[in-house]
């Protein structure tokens, strides 16, 4: 990303521990969706924000590519991902992600997930992919359209992220209009869902502590939140991923979009 854009949940040991948990939680929707592919073939797939690497294993896992490629702005999240998930056929690049063209071929297969949620103008960003895809090619999104947590914790979390995020220019919720974000010239659409899945609340509850310790120290947050509340709600978020504390599975819809490149 830009120098520019704001992103929140760092690249620190943290974040990368919250993206592993991140790739866990999410991966049987993404994997139905990539799954609903087809098993694509082509020379190069390429994994737009890669973080740790995760997906990028997971995208290779559903395409006939001879080669797989992560990308990534972060050296230490790079670093990890040519650790535990290089191979012969998956490797890793350091490249702003919303700025192509990258320094790779043109690609057959690009896939996202949660990534444009941090951009201020995430519509640019698909176009501007377009120069990184060969005729035909196919881009594949995944994006949160809702989330919703009976345990007053999660309600009240989710409202604190999402007035940061607006703050910074960002929309928490992208998937719930990703179809009419990603409408472009360069690309038609092949489909696009919301999928709603039941996710466990331990599994949330970490997740969202994680990321509380860190966005607790975001300029906008110091200034707006206060500071007892913060450590209420992170002992709360860790009562509840401990299983001290019992809740209902938070319900999340996941916006999901298959895009083509025209020719």
């Amino acid at each position: 990303m830009k120098p520019s854009e704001h992103y929140t949940f760092g690249d620190t040991d943290v974040a990368a521990e919250r993206l592993r948990l991140l790739g866990r939680v999410f991966e049987p929707s993404s994997r139905r969706l990539l799954g609903s592919l087809g098993n694509p073939a082509g020379e190069l797939a390429v994994d737009l924000g890669c973080g740790p690497g995760s997906t990028t294993r997971l995208l290779a896992e559903h395409v006939a590519c001879t080669r797989v490629v992560g990308l990534d702005q972060s050296q230490r999240l790079l670093a990890q991902a040519n650790r535990e998930q290089a191979s012969e056929r998956i490797s890793f690049l350091q490249a702003d992600v919303s700025a192509p063209p990258f320094p790779l071929p043109v690609a057959d297969v690009l896939f996202s997930r949660h990534l444009l949620t941090h951009l201020r103008e995430p519509g640019d960003v698909v176009r501007a992919w377009a120069r990184a895809a060969q005729p035909h090619a196919l881009l594949v999104l995944e994006e949160t359209a809702f989330m919703t947590g009976e345990h007053p914790a999660f309600p009240r979390y989710y409202a604190l992220v999402e007035r940061m995020q607006a703050h910074y220019g960002q929309r928490m919720y992208i998937g719930r209009e990703l179809e009419a974000v990603t409408r472009s010239a360069d690309w038609s659409h092949v489909s696009a869902e919301i999928a709603v899945a039941p996710l466990p609340a331990a599994d949330m509850a970490r997740l969202h502590s994680l990321n509380l310790s860190t966005w607790s120290n975001d300029p906008f947050a110091q200034a707006n939140y206060d500071r007892e509340e913060l450590a209420a709600l992170a002992a709360e978020l860790g009562r509840i991923a401990s299983g001290e504390v019992s809740a209902p599975p938070v319900s999340c819809g996941i916006g999901q979009v298959v895009l083509s490149r025209a020719s």
